[in-house]
């Protein structure tokens, strides 16, 4: 499933990124590698956050705090690799940033939709600990971490 968003945020933001902030074809390419990047490195972690959080950040709905808190992280891990694998300067990282993340996150929206599910293998998919982010959750989701920990527990057996 990531390989499937990490080719249509190639073939959409690339080509804007060139076209709108004015990235010749490396620099656009090296952006969005490093926008996966980052957001592998932050779920896949599994740490600070909660699942209800990376539902909320990857809905329709709006965002909790905690689910700003994610894109938060998310968009400074990508700043930093803007700047310091792809070579881009802060301001240009800066915009860059403001205009992939939305892009990642409109796209994971649409491949998750709020289902714990599919979070969990995109998740496990990106090299990240599913099984350990939904320990870490203990009690704190209440309905939503049983209701997930649910549909997962056959990835886990």
């Amino acid at each position: 499933m990531f390989d499937q968003i990490l080719s249509t945020l190639q073939k959409e933001a690339a080509p804007a990124l060139m076209s709108k902030l004015g990235l010749n074809e490396q620099q656009a390419s090296g952006s969005v590698s490093a926008a996966a990047d980052s957001v592998k490195e932050v779920l896949g972690s599994g740490k600070g956050f909660g699942l209800d959080d990376v539902l909320s950040l990857f809905s329709n709905n709006a965002n909790t705090s905690g689910a700003n808190g994610i894109l938060s992280k998310v968009g400074d891990a990508l700043h930093g690799k803007l700047t310091n694998q792809v070579g881009l300067d802060a301001g240009k990282a800066g915009s860059v940033k403001d205009m992939v993340l939305p892009m990642i996150t409109n796209l994971v929206s649409q491949h998750v939709g709020g289902d714990g599910g599919k979070l969990g293998s995109l998740i496990q998919g990106m090299g990240g600990d599913a099984e350990g982010l939904l320990k870490q959750l203990g009690g704190n989701a209440g309905g939503l971490a049983d209701a997930a920990k649910g549909m997962l527990g056959k990835l886990f057996s």
